[in-house]
């Protein structure tokens, strides 16, 4: 399950970026998952919550996953597009389109802490 490498990634950059003291004050982790990541956020969690259950180092954490749609943004009209049933063609000049610009994403978008 790649999902477990994922959850020790996302510990790693965040132990990387703050100071212990500061990762013992946190309280919520917000990430956004495009659909096109090849993650699936159910499994996320679920590996979030093997990784840290109650009583070990950051079980009081909570992980908030956010889907991001596929988008794409038209090479002829310029115009963004929300992709829908995979169907990767301009809303407005109808011409086929490749050129994504969200839902391949895997970000740390937020990190709240205690104060």
């Amino acid at each position: 399950m790649h999902e477990t490498s994922i959850v020790n990634s996302i510990m790693k950059t965040l132990e990387m970026e703050f100071e212990q003291e500061k990762l013992d004050k946190m309280r919520a982790i917000y990430l956004k998952v495009g659909k096109l990541s090849n993650i699936e956020p159910r499994l996320l969690h679920n590996a979030y919550t093997a990784k840290y259950p109650c009583g070990t180092k950051y079980h009081h954490v909570a992980l908030h996953i956010e889907t991001t749609e596929i988008k794409i943004k038209c090479e002829k009209c310029n115009h963004v597009t929300q992709v829908i049933n995979y169907r990767f063609i301009c809303e407005k000049c109808q011409k086929p389109c490749k050129n994504l610009i969200q839902g391949e994403e895997m970000l740390i978008h937020k990190v709240e802490f205690n104060d």
